[in-house]
């Protein structure tokens, strides 16, 4: 080791040890690259990239020793014999051929660490023959336990260099096999070079004999040069090589991804000529292949996207982008059109049959496309009738508003509310109603002309343009058409139903100032034209607005009271006839408003069941109901009135029975009065409730019995604890007619067990007769208006006639 290190340090210039070792590392790399060439090689191309790596790697080797030499300054001269120095270029050459051989037909790692060992055999071989082409003035005696020490460790890294390089999982395989050939080869001659010791000979004929110093380097220089053109050969073949293995994988991926794909794959060229059609082109267009094979792609798309599709090319050709996604219509063979989903890339400039140009992959969406049609279809009318819905009612208004500032002229605003419906859909239910529902619209629509709009706004709200009126008595007209053919009688699968429409107008000019200003002044006409009796018309006109604005602050006004507590209960007595004297009390609300009096429950009982406000308002009267009759003497009992809306929404037991507990008030002591309106919305239901609050000792009564639809079925149904008989035949009752009436009903709730109450009764006579007829009960006028509180525990203390 030591004379390795004197000989590299002392023995050899500096600068010529980096540069044997870069020579060496560029021609073994530049081999091992060629190797792999030709392993990918065919034929005689294989054997060709094969010879070249064996020269790149023998010459290297040589021209790594050779470097070495000129470098060596051993103290005397050296000269070189020709011969002897080509055959070592030659032994060098054909050394690595044969083992790189061996490589390339190496079938794993053992057969390739073999051939390495015989590579390093071989540059050892190569450099005795070189070293006996040195000519010097004596004798080289070598040292031989270092020659043979520097042809193990050579040939043995030489084996692990070319065991590297066949392994598969090895990252840069190439660069780590050329570093470890290179300390075998560089740390092989260095190591022989310390072995060779030069014994001068006086008697030697000197060195001018042999081959220049000179020849040699430009020798060696040469031989570099050949393997740099090598290394660059090498390096573009490799490009070559990957860029065609990328290409032709691209190729195939591209073609099997078209032939086995149900989207339309297309590719064109710069000029949206098709080039390659795919064969999934049948079932989507009807088209073979090579019908659209040279065809403009631009003339199988629909006219209304040609010239999107021309501008969509032109970004493509001058390269403002490379790829993009949009919607069209392609032709199809039968002359119809298909909604294609087009995403759409440049492609680069290649070396084969694929030029530049763009490819596309067509995707079917027609089932995406109508579904999205449907969609924004859905979104703009109404789904039971298929009329426009408010929003595109909205889009119609400010379009005929536009249109009259544009061209002038007129147009109207009908806004229309079905009288009645709501009757219809509680009697015969929801289905009914649907279809009577789509008959009106039908209706509608065969009175107005097809430039007009109808449209549904919601429930049994309507609203229709009238556009182009040549004169504002044409309105007219056409509201009395529409009054005169939605009242006309409606066939429901055998039962009969008749409607009414009421109809509020407000006319449109150019001097109109926003669409919704005008909407809102035909529903505050449909409003005026409802408190006239409905079905009917009513025209807008200048101050209807306070109507509008009165309704507002009442409701403003009744939510404040609800919150704040602004009401009081009135008791009205019920008089037993049997015993002349009062059995109970009906609650009645009162709103004493701080400005307008005391409003009537006809105003302000509707406003709260529209608004919802009847729900808090209707709890607070059963309990203040409760907690009032818990400190009235005897029995009495109090009557509580229970709205439908109150009725159907939830937690209306807990109601009745957290009210009872707060006022410790016996359950059979309260009355709930329900209309047949509670049990036509949801009859089981009702029903059920019923039975649970009766079972607690809760009593039941039916007001209004006799003005409603199905009250026998009712009473058949659930056994009622009393039947109010309406004021309406109480008013009438000396005629024989309401008589009959009123014998009837007595007769039934008799049989029926429950007690029979006549309401409305404020004369001598109707008591009379309602005695006559068998009544159990009686309240009104006759006997006492509705009292406050205090007055109506007053009214107990003295006999009913008395008190009358």
């Amino acid at each position: 080791m030591f004379r390795t290190i004197v000989c590299l340090t002392e023995q050899h210039t500096a600068w010529v040890v980096p540069l044997a070792a870069l020579v060496c590392w560029v021609s073994v790399h530049t081999a091992l690259r060629l190797v792999r060439q030709s392993r990918e090689g065919r034929d005689v191309g294989r054997w060709m990239w094969l010879a070249a790596a064996g020269f790149s790697a023998g010459a290297g080797v040589w021209s790594t020793h050779f470097i070495g030499m000129l470098g060596y300054d051993p103290g005397v001269v050296l000269g070189y014999d020709l011969r002897l120095t080509v055959a070592s270029l030659s032994v060098g050459v054909v050394t690595a051929a044969g083992t790189l051989t061996l490589l390339r037909r190496a079938e794993g790692t053992g057969q390739a660490a073999i051939a390495g060992f015989w590579f390093g055999l071989g540059v050892g071989a190569m450099h005795v023959t070189g070293m006996a082409g040195v000519d010097v003035p004596g004798a080289l005696v070598w040292t031989w336990p270092l020659v043979l020490a520097s042809l193990l460790s050579g040939s043995a890294i030489a084996a692990a260099a070319f065991t590297v390089f066949a392994s598969p999982q090895i990252r840069h395989a190439n660069a780590i096999a050329a570093t470890l050939l290179t300390v075998a080869i560089a740390g092989l001659h260095f190591t022989a070079m310390a072995a060779v010791e030069i014994v001068p000979d006086l008697a030697h004929p000197g060195t001018d004999r042999g081959l220049p110093r000179l020849t040699l380097a430009f020798g060696v220089a040469a031989v570099m040069l050949t393997i740099l053109g090598f290394a660059i050969l090498a390096l573009f073949a490799d490009r070559m090589r990957r860029a065609n293995l990328a290409l032709s994988a691209s190729e195939q991926r591209f073609r099997l991804l078209a032939e086995n794909t149900t989207d339309v794959i297309i590719w064109c060229h710069l000029d949206g000529t098709h080039k390659y059609v795919s064969p999934a082109a049948p079932r989507l267009l009807g088209y073979e292949p090579d019908e659209l094979v040279g065809t403009p792609a631009l003339d199988s798309v629909h006219p209304d996207e040609t010239e999107d599709f021309r501008k969509v090319l032109d970004d493509l050709r001058h390269g403002r982008i490379e790829q993009t996604t949009c919607q069209m219509r392609y032709r199809r063979k039968d002359g119809g059109y298909v909604w294609v989903e087009v995403s759409i890339s440049r492609t680069k400039g290649l070396t084969t049959d694929w030029l530049s140009g763009w490819v596309a992959s067509l995707r079917d969406v027609s089932a995406r496309k109508e579904a999205e049609l449907q969609i924004a279809h859905m979104a703009m009318h109404d789904a039971l009738t298929g009329l426009p819905n408010r929003l595109l009612f909205r889009d119609r208004l400010n379009q005929e508003l536009a249109n009259a500032r544009r061209y002038g002229g007129s147009f109207a605003v009908l806004a229309c509310d079905l009288d009645r419906f709501k009757s219809v859909n509680d009697t015969l239910g929801h289905p009914a109603g649907d279809a009577l529902l789509r008959i009106v619209a039908d209706r509608l629509i065969s009175v107005v002309r097809n430039v007009d709009t109808v449209a549904r706004l919601g429930g049994d709200e309507f609203a229709i343009i009238l556009s182009w009126l040549d004169e504002p008595q044409a309105v007219n007209a056409a509201a009395e058409r529409i009054i005169e053919i939605v009242g006309a009688p409606i066939d429901l699968d055998g039962s009969h139903a008749r409607i009414g429409v009421s109809i509020g107008i407000a006319l449109g000019t150019s001097e109109t100032e926003d669409a919704d200003g005008l909407f809102k002044n035909a529903d505050i006409a449909l409003y005026r034209a409802k408190a006239a009796g409905r079905n009917t018309l009513s025209f807008y006109e200048p101050g209807m607005d306070g109507i509008v604005a009165d309704r507002t602050a009442l409701e403003r006004d009744l939510s404040n009271a609800v919150r704040e507590g602004g009401f009081v209960l009135y008791y009205q007595p019920i008089i037993n006839l049997a015993a002349d004297r009062p059995c109970g009390f009906e609650a009645l609300i009162r709103w004493p408003h701080p400005s307008r009096g005391m409003v009537s429950p006809i105003d302000f009982i509707p406003l709260a069941e529209d608004t919802g406000l009847i729900v808090p308002l209707g709890a607070w009267i059963l309990q203040e109901a409760c907690r009032e009759a818990a400190g009235w003497p005897g029995d009495l009992r109090v009557s509580v009135n229970v709205s439908a809306v109150q009725f159907q929404k939830p937690g209306f037991e807990q109601a009745v029975i957290g009210a009872l507990a707060a006022a410790g008030l016996a359950p059979q002591r309260l009355e709930l009065e329900i209309t047949e309106s509670i049990l036509i919305a949801d009859a089981e239901a009702a029903i059920t409730c019923l039975h649970r609050l009766r079972s607690l000792g809760v009593r039941i009564a039916m007001d209004d019995f006799g003005t409603g639809y199905s009250s026998l079925s009712y009473l058949r149904r659930f056994p009622f604890d009393k039947i109010k008989i309406d004021r309406s035949f109480i008013r009438d009752i000396t005629d024989p007619d309401a008589a009959a009436i009123v014998k009837a009903i007595v007769g039934i709730g008799t049989q029926r067990g429950a007690v029979i109450t006549a309401e409305g009764v404020e004369t001598e006579e109707q008591l009379a007769c309602v005695r006559q007829e068998g009544c159990s009960e009686v309240q009104g006028y006759y006997f006492s208006k509705p009292l406050p509180a205090q007055e109506a525990l007053d009214f107990v203390r003295k006999p009913a006639r008395a008190a009358a």
